[in-house]
């Protein structure tokens, strides 16, 4: 009984989402006010306590996570001058870390609903540090790749840690907000891994780059461990009713109409900033390094701004009954227009493309604080890794495929790959997100919430 009852409610909620008619804000409070309540944390008592101990700690776990995810971008020069790597192999090779680290969604999520997010968090987090090491000292691509895999592995929980977190500690109508900070700091670790890495490069080797980010990570452990609170008290469900209640998820349409309407879009967006933007920047633009990595920072500069901005008006708006699903998929599709833009060939500012992608494209991401209000604080490390494991699975796919498409037109010496080539495979990107613009509008977004 207790398995069909956590599994209808779930789908209850989701299908309450999916409705034209958005969640009453007033039982989102009810359901957040009575979830907090039976929490009785000392760190609810004061907001800076709570800054210090939930936010800082999750936000740098998601700082290394998004640092390792894009650090390809501005080292995939080295890797293919020291390993001979083509397109299809450098896609691969990044790539791995997107499938490793969606293996883990499912897990996680129960593990973090169980457990909390601080006994989940830190441990995962020496995975990170051992694929670091092992990335740094091997010499074939089968090393680098179980190096990249354990580093995917190690960061899995990073950002469903710390959204798990929010939905305990926060009201649930502030998870867009909370997400957007949380996804602003993943942006200063992408600021990271451009011009400070570029030009710490000129002082290190790129191996050596890697086991000073493996000492950073486990410094991010010790911070976890000793200052989040131990105030989560461990569900004694079982681990088949858990899962169980995923499963039900995972069969629901109005699960996947939810999820579809961005997901590609998102997984897009982390597909060509981990690595497709740089090789895009060198070949369509002609910057060198250096100046590729001045315009990947300008990019994740935006992206920090993106984060908060958006984050920010869906805040503002939701008092006055604008759903947050309105928000995300107006900035989606000015997401899906630059990347038009960077398909065309036209002489555009790089600037302008790489910010431009950036900033629209955190719009994208603001769908995990959708997907996460859709239940109560709970169920929310399951439904966030259930959406997650998506958009990874994708992700990994996506950026394979464009190295498999731009290997078509093979890459002339010191040229790089020619306009066809990125016009394939950047057309064959925004074909696939078209689907989910007419799925947003299915939603009816801009109807207002009553």
């Amino acid at each position: 009984m207790r398995k069909q009852a956590s599994a209808r409610f779930v789908l209850k909620r989701v299908v309450r989402v999916c409705q034209s008619q958005p969640i009453p804000i007033t039982e989102q409070s009810r359901m957040s006010s009575s979830a907090m309540d039976g929490l009785q944390s000392p760190v609810k008592s004061s907001l800076f306590l709570l800054f210090l101990t939930i936010f800082i700690p999750f936000g740098l776990g998601h700082f290394v996570s998004y640092l390792f995810r894009t650090v390809n971008a501005v080292i995939y020069v080295d890797l293919q001058t020291d390993l001979s790597l083509p397109a299809s192999s450098l896609g691969l090779l990044t790539g791995v870390y997107f499938l490793t680290f969606a293996a883990a969604q499912i897990p996680l999520g129960v593990m973090l609903d169980r457990y909390g997010p601080r006994s989940v968090q830190a441990p995962m987090l020496l995975f990170a540090v051992a694929g670091s090491v092992i990335f740094s000292v091997s010499s074939t691509e089968t090393g680098l790749l179980i190096g990249r895999g354990l580093i995917g592995l190690g960061v899995a929980g990073s950002l469903m840690s710390a959204i798990k977190a929010c939905a305990i500690w926060l009201p649930v109508e502030r998870l867009p907000l909370s997400t957007a900070c949380l996804l602003s700091i993943g942006g200063l670790g992408a600021m990271a891994s451009t011009t400070p890495l570029h030009a710490l490069l000129s002082w290190l080797t790129w191996r050596e780059a890697f086991l000073v980010l493996a000492l950073l990570t486990f410094c991010v452990v010790v911070v976890i461990h000793f200052s989040v609170p131990k105030a989560y008290e461990s569900k004694n469900t079982r681990y088949s009713d858990m899962f169980a209640a995923v499963g039900k998820l995972y069969s629901s349409w109005t699960f996947w109409r939810l999820a579809l309407y961005s997901v590609f879009a998102h997984a897009i967006y982390m597909s060509v900033l981990s690595l497709w933007m740089g090789p895009w920047l060198r070949d369509m633009a002609g910057l060198s390094d250096s100046a590729m990595a001045s315009v990947l920072l300008f990019g994740a500069i935006a992206m920090v701004a993106g984060s908060l901005t958006f984050g920010a008006i869906t805040d503002y708006l939701r008092r006055y009954g604008v759903q947050p699903i309105m928000i995300c998929g107006t900035g989606m599709v000015i997401f899906i227009g630059f990347q038009v833009l960077m398909a065309s060939g036209l002489p555009v500012s790089p600037y302008l493309i790489a910010m431009g992608f950036s900033f629209f494209g955190t719009s994208t991401t603001m769908n995990y604080a959708i997907v996460a209000q859709s239940v109560s604080p709970e169920l929310a490390g399951r439904v966030s890794s259930s959406f997650n494991l998506v958009v990874f699975v994708l992700a990994f796919f996506l950026q394979w495929l464009m190295g498999v498409v731009l290997n078509l037109w093979p890459a002339a010496q010191g040229a790089g790959h020619p306009l066809e080539a990125y016009q394939w495979s950047l057309g064959l990107m925004v074909a696939l997100q078209l689907p989910g613009v007419l799925l947003w509008l299915g939603f009816r977004p801009w109807k207002r919430a009553v």
